[in-house]
């Protein structure tokens, strides 16, 4: 019966109701609490995306020319001004300030309040945001979540949640994932970078996941998602995903072993996933995209410099850190191999132990583990410019995942290198990183 309430609404919101189909909403709304209860809810989630769409500067989507009749709908949403806000699609403005809790966090519905997946991993500092506002970081494997909203924290935050279906997604570094599963699961990454095992959904209830600049549908497959403020960049290593750009709505289907990237300023071109490279270098002279950390330009002393900055862990110490994306989805995977070295070369103000590592993940994209070097404290000098070459075989797993070692990789061979990153503890010692290089040892 929800179900059945739900399309109506979201057909509704759409303009693809006939009268008749709206009489019958009417009937519900005025008769069924239930099915006023997912009427709002259904319009908050609406007024979260249009948010997206406002903060871009989308122009309004529906013609109030050819919007539905709605004289007749009833119920908490009534009223001239509600009922010509909802025909024009722009419903932000019709929610008061109550209302406004997205479909999420809402601590009125009670199908929300049922929990909807289970916490598989978490590492790293991590928020969770739900039921009305209540804000937890002390996540646990094991603990059950009604929906809400996740947030990433650091470069080293990973958090993988599985729905009640057996579908898994998983979210790493800098993110902020909320989700929702009323009949449908709904996702929104505002950020970062999600990677999902979709079980087969229920015919015309596919997944959604929305960004800032797409929307994906997916009834069941395994792929990745890199999201930022002007794209969205998917590789699909299972099945098949939709993608509907939302700056003009032109749709694609990608297929296996396919990517795609969403962006209003560049066309909407499906390509096949390149092969994998052994071989990476930072670009710090071309700016601070896709790192991590205080990122500052050339002097006539230095090149250019990433920079570490604090951040608090789960247990209220503090970490100074940045990191490089390496891997990602407009050039081909970087994978490690019995060969791999690293080179770094950086500054430090005063000797310390320095934290060098990889965030790891096999070919379909699902997390591998963090592998690490400790440089001892004697290696070093204050105010030393330094420059070092690591071996792939002296990287170990991260001791904080040490509970979860048995589902992650064994070593740090034949994997997807997402990251290479860089911290030192408690104090600040003035990390800076100038350049960082993965290669092949030449025999």
């Amino acid at each position: 019966m929800s179900r059945s309430i739900q399309s109506l609404v979201r057909r509704y919101q759409d303009q693809q109701l006939n009268d008749e189909e709206v009489r019958k909403l009417d009937d519900l709304l005025r008769t069924d609490p239930d099915a006023r209860e997912i009427f709002r809810q259904e319009t908050n989630l609406i007024a979260t995306i249009e948010e997206i769409a406002c903060e871009q500067g989308l122009d309004p989507p529906v013609d109030t020319a050819t919007a539905p009749p709605v004289d007749q709908i009833h119920g908490s949403l009534s009223g001239p001004f509600t009922r010509w806000m909802m025909a024009t699609g722009w419903l932000v403005a019709v929610i008061s300030a109550s209302l406004l809790i997205a479909t999420f966090a809402s601590p009125s519905a009670s199908t929300q309040t049922e929990t909807i997946a289970t916490i598989i991993g978490v590492n790293g500092p991590l928020q969770w945001t739900g039921n009305g506002g209540q804000v937890r970081s002390d996540l646990t494997v094991g603990m059950q979540l009604p929906g809400g909203t996740i947030d990433g924290v650091a470069p080293e935050s990973w958090f993988a949640l599985e729905f009640d279906d057996g579908s898994v997604v998983v979210t790493s570094g800098n993110s902020m994932l909320a989700f929702s599963d009323l009949g449908q699961k709904v996702l929104l990454l505002k950020a970062g970078k999600l990677s999902a095992d979709v079980t087969p959904q229920p015919d015309g209830f596919p997944m959604l996941i929305h960004t800032r600049s797409a929307i994906l549908e997916i009834v069941g497959t395994s792929f990745d998602i890199d999201t930022d403020l002007a794209a969205t960049a998917l590789k699909v290593t299972e099945g098949k995903v939709r993608v509907k750009r939302r700056s003009d709505g032109q749709l694609v289907d990608v297929p296996a072993q396919h990517q795609v990237i969403a962006a209003a300023d560049q066309d909407l071109n499906v390509t096949q996933i390149p092969q994998v490279a052994h071989h990476w270098k930072s670009q710090l002279q071309d700016g601070p995209r896709r790192t991590y950390g205080r990122w500052l330009p050339a002097t006539s002393d230095s090149g250019p410099m990433l920079h570490c900055i604090p951040y608090l862990t789960e247990t209220n110490q503090t970490i100074y850190t940045s990191s490089f994306a390496v891997t990602v989805a407009d050039a081909a995977p970087v994978m490690t191999n019995a060969q791999t070295m690293i080179e770094v070369e950086g500054h430090l103000d005063r000797a310390t132990d320095l934290y060098v590592g990889m965030t790891l993940k096999t070919a379909k994209g699902d997390f591998a583990g963090r592998f690490q070097v400790v440089l001892p404290s004697e290696e070093f000098q204050s105010d030393e410019r330094f420059k070092r070459t690591l071996r792939i075989e002296n990287f170990t797993l991260d001791p904080s995942l040490s509970a979860m070692k048995d589902n992650l990789a064994s070593t740090s061979h034949e994997l997807i290198v997402d990251s290479i990153w860089f911290h030192t503890l408690y104090q600040q010692a003035g990390l800076a990183v100038t350049s960082v290089e993965l290669q092949e040892q030449s025999e």
